[in-house]
């Protein structure tokens, strides 16, 4: 499998365009592509209004590959059934095209959410009335840690026992990240409450639950293993 950096340096100059191409590809028969805002998004052809509706989005931080890497592998290899999902699969194409954290103004996307958010996220909250539904029986965004060598999740609303799954299937690849005290409170894996102003937080915020951000680890651990977690991850979100 090729590494992100192989991906943009050997298939594409423009990686963005490239990567929502093979994804379209991947889902054309059962997805529609709809561009708003500057966002894209790939909806269902047909939704069942028996199951749920659930949305998946990574590319969040441009750094943290193994999440778009896996939702692509993922798509290209199954068909969800019992479940209406919508993917944002590049949600910042700015950090995407540069590899950064950072947006170009030098803003991270996931953070100061709805408050003060960077310009990528102020024209996805503009568009609450049409995702928010797309997302009302649950959401998860992939994300990894560039500065860690274990793993962990944000498990910001629930129901069962989702998060704790996550977290147990991120442990059995990985170390996971115990940090009780303040102001981190990261207890054998699972952070409930933050306050960074993440998306998922404030989906939690509008009544999305499960809301879940995934977090492998990048420092020391292979991307191969790390986009077979995040496939796992995904697979385990849906079936629930």
């Amino acid at each position: 499998m090729k590494t992100f950096r192989s991906f943009l340096t050997e298939e594409t100059k423009n990686s963005v365009s490239q990567y929502l191409q093979e994804f379209e590809d991947a889902v054309v028969s059962t997805h529609e592509r709809i561009e708003r805002n500057g966002h894209t998004f790939f909806t269902p052809r047909a939704f069942d209004k028996k199951v749920p509706n659930k949305m998946i989005m990574s590319a969040l931080q441009g750094d943290e590959p193994a999440g778009w890497m896996g939702l692509l592998e993922f798509v290209k290899n199954n068909k969800p059934k019992n479940v209406n999902v919508t993917y944002v699969p590049i949600f910042s194409k700015e950090t995407f095209e540069s590899g950064e954290h950072e947006d170009d103004a030098n803003e991270n996307p996931n953070h100061n959410i709805p408050y003060n958010p960077s310009r990528e996220a102020k024209r996805f909250l503009t568009m609450q009335e049409y995702w928010l539904p797309l997302a009302s029986g649950g959401f998860i965004d992939l994300h990894e840690d560039p500065y860690r060598d274990e793993g962990y999740a944000f498990v910001w609303s629930d129901r069962g026992d989702l998060g704790d799954r996550i977290v147990s299937l991120i442990g059995e690849n990985f170390n996971l990240f115990h940090e009780p005290r303040s102001p981190v409170f990261a207890t054998n894996g699972k952070i409930q409450n933050d306050d960074q102003g993440m998306l998922g937080d404030y989906m939690s915020k509008l009544g999305v639950s499960p809301s879940i951000t995934s977090e492998t680890p990048i420092v020391n651990t292979d991307l191969n293993k790390r986009i077979d977690v995040n496939i796992k991850i995904i697979r385990e979100f849906l079936d629930d």
